[in-house]
Parts: C-alpha cells; structure tokens; sequence
C-alpha cells in the first residue's frame, strides 16, 4: 500500500525556495517514499539535538536532506524540512520546528 507524503507548511516554503533542478530531485524522492518511507536513515542524538523517530533521507549529489516522521497508523510521510545539509542546519530547523508544534 503506498503512503501519502505531505509536506508541512514549513516544508512546502523550503521546497519554494530550491532551485529548480533541486526541486525536480526532491519530487523524485518524494515520490520513492511514497512506496519507501524507511528509505532515509534513521536520526539519532547528535549535534546537541534529539531527532529520533525522524528520518532523513539524502539526494542531490548528497548535499540536500529530506527530513521526514513515518506515521505508520495513517499510512504517512510527514515532511518537516528540506534543505542542503551545512553542518547540521537541516536537522536543527526540523527539530525546531517539531518542537514549537508541540
């Protein structure tokens, strides 16, 4: 059964803002984790952060991540953020964003 995959609203302004062959790469793994969800690698603490429970999943001649949560009982990919990886960045926005959220 495949997932639906939706973008929070945060995520879909990330998405706005990529260069349009980045965004075409992004659709394309989008579209993977719709049959995929475990395809991006796990999170774990690191960085002074506590992302566990999320996932990422890399593309773009592995500079850009996918930062996403399974929601196994809805059948969803809930995406929390899409940018380049600098140090880290992509997983401290994410992780920022879940918190303000809760």
């Amino acid at each position: 059964m495949a997932y639906k995959v939706t973008l929070r609203d945060v995520a879909a302004a990330d998405f706005d803002v990529l260069d349009g062959n980045v965004q075409r790469q992004a659709i394309k793994q989008l579209n993977k984790l719709k049959q995929s969800p475990g395809l991006g690698i796990a999170l774990g603490h690191k960085m002074g952060i506590d992302p566990r429970g999320y996932r990422a999943l890399h593309f773009y001649k592995d500079q850009y991540r996918i930062v996403y949560k399974v929601l196994e009982d809805q059948k969803e990919v809930e995406v929390w953020g899409i940018a380049k990886r600098e140090a880290g960045a992509v997983y401290k926005m994410a992780s920022k964003r879940v918190e303000q959220e809760q």
